[in-house]
């Protein structure tokens, strides 16, 4: 190869390196929710900074292919759950990226009057009239989550909206994409309706998920509540300490 040959190749970073080597030793040596070795053993079997380890993880993460719990370690995701990333992606996004065809069922399409939280939400006065969407939501036909959506009737209009489109594609049509969105998880338990449309044994286990979304400008433009099957999802987020002063 010459050298103006070698100027032209793509140049393959150490994490990368890294990230090849440990995809094959997870798909030959290990199972579903097994722990990979830590940190400090992946550094000195690849001899590589910290770095470079976190980073080759980072990768695997993104796939789906394994998922960090914060003061455990890394272990070996399963085909049968969803690793949901801070980053800002729609249901159909998240099901496409594990290999999912995702469909929805409309179980209701209404306007509604905007009660007192749902207004404070999306800063608007109480009782305004909002375009309410509430889905059950599917990957290759099993029930995964049920969702309710909340949207200033200005935003959306009933007349608008299209089933078999993303809503978040929708709305950026519409000129309010979301580009930011404040998201509050915690553990419920079903109701027998929420468990019949999931699928689930009655008082099952579940994690809620409220959001608001808003655009570049900071116009509100969703709210949201998301009830996601324990057993088919799980949220992935990495936390910070502040320098100590």
């Amino acid at each position: 190869m010459t050298t103006q040959e070698q100027s032209i190749m793509p140049r393959i970073y150490k994490y990368e390196k890294v990230a090849v080597a440990l995809r094959d030793f997870i798909r030959s040596s290990l199972s579903p929710f097994d722990a990979l070795p830590s940190e400090r053993e992946l550094m000195a079997q690849y001899s590589v900074s910290r770095m470079t380890v976190r980073q080759a993880i980072a990768i695997l993460a993104d796939e789906g292919l394994v998922y960090n719990v914060h003061g455990s370690g890394t272990y070996v995701g399963s085909s049968d759950l969803v690793y949901k990333t801070p980053k800002l992606t729609s249901f159909s996004e998240d099901m496409a990226n594990r290999g999912y065809k995702a469909t929805s069922g409309i179980l209701g399409l209404s306007y509604e009057h905007a009660d007192e939280s749902i207004a404070r939400s999306l800063g608007i006065p109480s009782g305004s009239e909002c375009t309410h969407i509430r889905r059950l939501r599917l990957a290759d036909n099993k029930p995964m989550a049920i969702e309710d959506v909340y949207l200033p009737r200005a935003v959306l209009d009933i007349e608008q909206f299209q089933l078999r489109e993303s809503l978040y594609q929708q709305l950026s049509a519409g000129g309010h994409g979301i580009v930011r969105a404040d998201q509050e998880i915690r553990a419920i338990t079903l109701d027998a309706e929420s468990a019949r449309l999931l699928e689930v044994s009655p008082s099952a286990a579940a994690l809620l998920v409220t959001r608001v979304g808003s655009s570049r400008k900071g116009n509100l433009i969703e709210f949201a509540r998301t009830i996601y099957r324990a057993d088919r999802y799980t949220f992935q987020l990495a936390v910070t300490r502040e320098p100590e002063k």
